[in-house]
């Protein structure tokens, strides 16, 4: 029968509530922030479009104004009639023809052909020239009809005329035809074809894209580039058929294509049936979009490992005490009765592993060994001993901290409660009995600032160690014991300021030797004496009559957790300086097996 495990349809169910869902939200995310950087950048291009449009019809309506000025001359439509004997008559078409030619900077030349004489004029920056022409020159044929019409970009020509030095001959110009008539009747007098360069529809246009990312076309109604960004595309077909056809078939509007999005605008000109075409790559369109989608994905991705992390935790953390129970039953069934169990969920998986412990401890009782016995027992004395620390600092810090809460607004307070938490903390790891001489050295640090806090910076320590001993492994709670008295009994303000200094130093063979000095009241001789003899005695105690009350606690209980941990290699002095003061010599081998 196939087997199905806990933990693999647990790690299946928490991905897929977790996964699945933060999946969707991304894409979801995705979806919707490209709309709507589409849709506002539709929106803000089209207004771009709008104004770049009306710039041209603005620009398109100068021309246009500028071809009619020749109505403005009483004599002009009479002159076109005149023979080339008439000076007066050609000096008057010269002067109007150059005054149109200089009413707008763009305008190159400007081509005058009359059917009544038969006549050319072209009006050009260098000198003018005429001469008999039998029709007009073949390109403007195209272009003569009743109304005025525009031809694409196309090269400067001079008109079947000679070239001049001074003309540019390569330079892309759009035509503007007027045929003259004699208002009201339709005759044509004259076909008139001002040639303008490029340089005002580029100003308007390089102002609606940015050159580097997207292009711009303005075509007209055929698809010929009337300007665009790239000069070998003007005057030709729009690469692009399609965005030509679309674009112009519709007054304004957008193509959303496969690699850019068009958004396009049409001229309200008779004369010009041209249309602006912006393009915008979606790699540019969305380039800021897929910045955040990236970032979000990352995060995302991240989170999906927490996710993932989390979860193979969590099905492991749930499912590893049935692995465990199954484990030691296994044992149990090779015959390791004394297998120790430790199971500490506290769900039902942990309620039968306890009641399965307890069976198994009734069974062993019965078996367990003589050192066994005795290795209880030094355990139960070792606890009995870090349970009998005196709580007398703790009321004392308290009292402290109270006072300078009534007496300042904050800071202090806080600080003094940090370092008596972080106290509290380091007391209440009962996991490890054995610390690093640097952590007791931290942990001391705390309480001497909380002590200074209680007796008003009445005395300073110092710490002179040796940075090799820093690393050795100390019992728990063993530096803190040999100053207290200090500050029970030996701080005498009469004597001066209070000086506490701890030393430590590296003796040969691994022996570490801790000094614990000060200048308070020295300990009277005979309660010195008292002392000594019951620190020596301690071994002897230990092994017949348990632990009993006695005048030091805090020594005792420091001694004999070092003996208990150092295979009874551990010694203490404690003896009185001159002038005052009580210097107490911790010495032990900090290599040893760990009794518990």
């Amino acid at each position: 029968m196939k087997s199905h495990s806990i933990r693999q349809r647990l790690i299946k169910f928490m991905l897929i509530i977790t996964v699945v869902p933060l999946v969707l939200s991304l894409v979801i995310t995705l979806i919707h922030t490209r709309e709507s950087v589409k849709e506002q950048s539709v929106n803000e291009n089209a207004r771009l479009i709008f104004q770049g449009k009306t710039n041209l019809v603005n620009y398109l309506g100068n021309i246009n104004r500028a071809s009619i000025v020749v109505y403005s001359d009483p004599h002009f439509l009479n002159n076109l009639s005149k023979s080339l004997d008439d000076y007066q008559a050609v000096a008057e078409i010269y002067t109007t023809l150059q005054n149109l030619q200089g009413s707008l900077p763009d305008i190159q030349q400007v081509y005058l052909h009359s059917r009544q004489t038969n006549q050319s004029t072209l009006i050009t920056n260098s000198i003018p020239r005429r001469g008999y022409r039998d029709a007009p020159y073949a390109s403007t044929l195209r272009y003569d009809t009743a109304t005025a019409s525009i031809e694409p970009p196309h090269p400067v020509h001079s008109y079947g005329f000679p070239p001049s030095p001074n003309d540019y001959k390569d330079r892309q110009v759009f035509t503007f035809y007027r045929p003259i008539v004699r208002i009201p009747s339709t005759a044509q007098l004259a076909i008139m074809a001002i040639d303008v360069n490029l340089d005002g529809i580029a100003a308007i246009c390089n102002q609606l894209y940015e050159a580097d990312d997207e292009q711009l076309y303005l075509v007209d109604k055929n698809g010929t580039v009337i300007y665009s960004g790239n000069p070998e595309e003007i005057g030709r077909p729009l690469a692009s058929g399609d965005i030509a056809a679309s674009a112009t078939n519709n007054q304004s509007g957008y193509i959303d294509g496969k690699n850019a999005i068009q958004v396009y605008e049409q001229l309200e000109v008779p004369f010009a049936e041209w249309t602006l075409v912006k393009r915008i790559p979606h790699s540019v369109l969305y380039r800021a979009s897929t910045e955040l989608i990236t970032i979000n994905a990352i995060i995302a991705a991240l989170a999906l490992l927490a996710v993932i992390l989390g979860t193979l935790f969590i099905s492991f953390r749930i499912t590893k005490p049935i692995k465990q129970l199954a484990a030691y039953m296994n044992q149990i069934q090779t015959g390791r009765l004394n297998v120790d169990i430790e199971v500490d969920s506290q769900d039902e998986i942990g309620t039968l592993s306890r009641r399965f412990r307890q069976m198994m401890d009734t069974i062993n009782n019965l078996i367990l060994r003589k050192y066994r016995l005795e290795l209880a027992n030094k355990n139960n004395q070792l606890r009995a001993l870090q349970a009998q620390i005196d709580p007398h600092f703790l009321y004392n810090a308290l009292q402290s901290i109270g006072t300078v809460a009534l007496q300042n607004d904050g800071r202090r307070v806080y600080n003094l409660l940090a370092s008596l938490s972080d106290m509290m903390r380091y007391k209440m790891r009962s996991g490890e009995a054995m610390v690093t001489l640097q952590e007791e050295i931290d942990h001391l640090k705390l309480y001497l600032d909380l002590q200074k806090e209680r007796f008003d910076e009445q005395f300073d320590f110092a710490l002179d160690l040796d940075p090799n001993s820093l690393s050795a492994a100390i019992p728990k709670m063993t530096l803190q014991p040999l100053i207290e008295n200090y500050f029970k009994h030996g701080l005498e303000p009469k004597l001066g300021k209070g000086q506490l200094s701890v030393r430590s130093r590296v003796l040969p063979f691994n022996r570490l030797v801790i000094e614990v000095e000060n200048n308070g009241t020295s300990i009277p001789e005979t309660e010195l004496r008292q002392l000594q003899e019951e620190l020596s005695t301690l071994k002897d105690e230990l092994e017949e009559n348990g632990i009993r009350e006695h005048s030091s606690i805090g020594l005792y209980n420091v001694l004999m957790r070092l003996q208990l941990y150092s295979a009874d290699t551990a010694r203490l002095f404690i003896e009185n300086v001159e002038p005052h003061g009580v210097r107490i010599t911790l010495e032990y081998a900090w290599e040893w097996s760990d009794p518990t």
